[in-house]
């Protein structure tokens, strides 16, 4: 699938930001949305993300079935989302400022970008605490100080040098990402097989199968679906919708069904492996591996994270624009990089701890994306005929208003309500959540439930459904004859 107005066998750089992509510019198939997704759930910890699931006290099996379902659900709300880019050949965040109004806009934008970041960030720390990891395995005097700086560079440096050139190379990257990964994968999987049991000693509860949906939603499609359309908005505008929807589902979910299912069994064979990875989950899935894989494991962990890594750091520049940021979509790339080793630097390095605040910043991140899904995906319903008005999208005097108070509402409500009803271990932020549970339920499997992802998505669309109503565009506005009349691209007003 190539991008931009280049052939598909160039390598140059994507020229194109947050600006429209006109009908002449798109080419491709819906299949090579496979990829990128896949790219982003091939990562070695979410087998870890087995263990986090049985510890709510589940049974191997249905652990594994709430991984399932909340794999699919989310990156089955990615993929509608995603249908954004080819409807109207605009970045995620450009398309909702139909929902929330030119300025109303720049709050989901900018929680977006910190939400990126963050995201880069951990797979950038992750890589790094692999490599050392990793080092104190092979030589438990080693002075890993130099190697984990090495680590941390070198994921960034080839995230950002990926992120420059742009959606058709990284399209093409993933690719090779996701089948190095899953070779790799399959001799770690055979390593660890005499590890597994199948045996069944938890129980049937509904609010801790709940909480396993939930919790895997969060990790991934949710975390992701910020960035759904930036990588549709190339396809043909009559590119099969369902074929879309589905190969970015499966894309995304194949990878994780397989990874998540294994760690279920691995937490029930190994114990000390489910107790571990709560706290340091790379040394978790290396402890039993014999020396000589361990240097592929630390290849297998850093693919992972860069190929995460790269989704977020494209979209974390088209969301910087749109937030208002006038530079070229290369210059958010650089600004990025330098954020996420400011950030990852500390972390690594100073940071008393790093589990706890991450699990804060997934559940808050998750219950604004969940709200902010919930209104952008309605909203594209409501437009599902009339599609995007161009000027609109990229102008403050447009027909989507500076402020759209129903988006902007809803999101704010859907957030407040949701926040009420998720917890943290986090002693900082952990005290700022849960407010609407009583001090039982608070403690209780309700607390750890995150009940209030599911409860700001609902609201969020529930609300914007009854609030907001898409009004016709005037005679002559229309996508199509904008297209017709002027296929040069927007740019982005002040």
């Amino acid at each position: 699938m190539a991008m931009s107005s280049a052939k598909p066998s160039d390598w140059s750089f994507e020229r194109k930001g947050a600006e429209w992509v006109a009908d002449e510019e798109r080419r491709g198939k819906p299949r090579a949305l496979f990829w990128p997704w896949a790219g982003t759930s091939c990562n070695v910890v979410l087998v870890s993300f087995g263990p986090y699931v049985t510890a709510l006290g589940l049974d191997w099996h249905l652990a594994a079935l709430a991984a399932a379902v909340g794999a699919v659900l989310s990156f089955l709300l990615l993929a509608l989302v995603s249908l954004a880019g080819q409807q109207g050949g605009a970045a995620t965040m450009v398309a909702g400022r139909a929902a929330f109004g030119f300025h109303g806009n720049k709050i989901p934008a900018l929680l977006s970008y910190l939400a990126l970041v963050g995201w880069e960030t951990f797979s950038a720390v992750l890589a790094t605490l692999a490599a050392r990891t990793v080092a104190h395995r092979l030589d438990p005097d080693m002075d890993t100080g130099p190697l984990m700086v090495g680590t941390l560079l070198t994921v960034i440096v080839v995230t950002t040098v990926i992120g420059i050139y742009g959606c058709h190379v990284i399209l093409r990257i993933q690719k090779w990402f996701a089948m190095a990964f899953t070779a790799l994968s399959v001799v770690y999987v055979v390593l660890t097989l005499p590890r597994i049991s199948f045996a069944t000693h938890g129980q049937v509860s509904l609010g801790a199968f709940v909480g396993g949906v939930m919790l895997v939603a969060n990790t991934l499609g949710l975390s992701w679906v910020n960035c759904a359309a930036d990588y549709t908005r190339y396809l043909p505008r009559d590119a099969d919708k369902r074929a879309l929807v589905g190969w970015i589902t499966f894309g995304g979910t194949a990878p994780a069904l397989v990874l998540m299912g294994f760690g279920t069994v691995l937490a029930v064979g190994d114990p000390d492996v489910a107790a571990l990875a709560a706290t340091d989950p790379i040394s978790a899935l290396s402890a039993h591996l014999p020396t000589w894989f361990l240097v592929p494991y630390l290849i297998l962990a850093l693919v992972g994270f860069v190929s995460g890594s790269i989704i977020g750091l494209y979209s974390s520049g088209l969301a910087l624009q749109t937030v208002g940021v006038r530079v070229p979509r290369h210059y958010t790339v650089l600004i990025d990089a330098v954020l996420i080793a400011a950030a990852g630097g500390y972390v690594a390095f100073a940071a008393p701890g790093f589990f706890a605040p991450f699990q804060a910043f997934l559940t808050t991140t998750g219950v604004v994306m969940a709200a902010w899904t919930g209104i952008f995906v309605v909203d594209l319903w409501q437009r599902r005929r009339i599609g995007y008005d161009r000027t609109a999208l990229y102008s403050p005097v447009g027909g989507y208003g500076k402020v759209n108070r129903a988006g902007v509402g809803c999101l704010i409500v859907a957030t407040l309500v949701g926040l009420g009803l998720v917890t943290s271990p986090d002693p900082h932020i952990g005290p700022l959540l849960g407010y609407l549970f009583t001090p039982a339920a608070r403690a209780g499997g309700l607390g750890s439930s995150n009940l209030g992802v599911f409860v700001a998505l609902v609201l969020a669309s529930v609300g914007y459904a009854a609030l907001h109503r898409v009004r016709p565009p005037a005679p002559g506005r229309t996508t199509e004859s904008i297209e017709s009349r002027d296929s040069e691209p927007a740019r982005v007003p002040a």
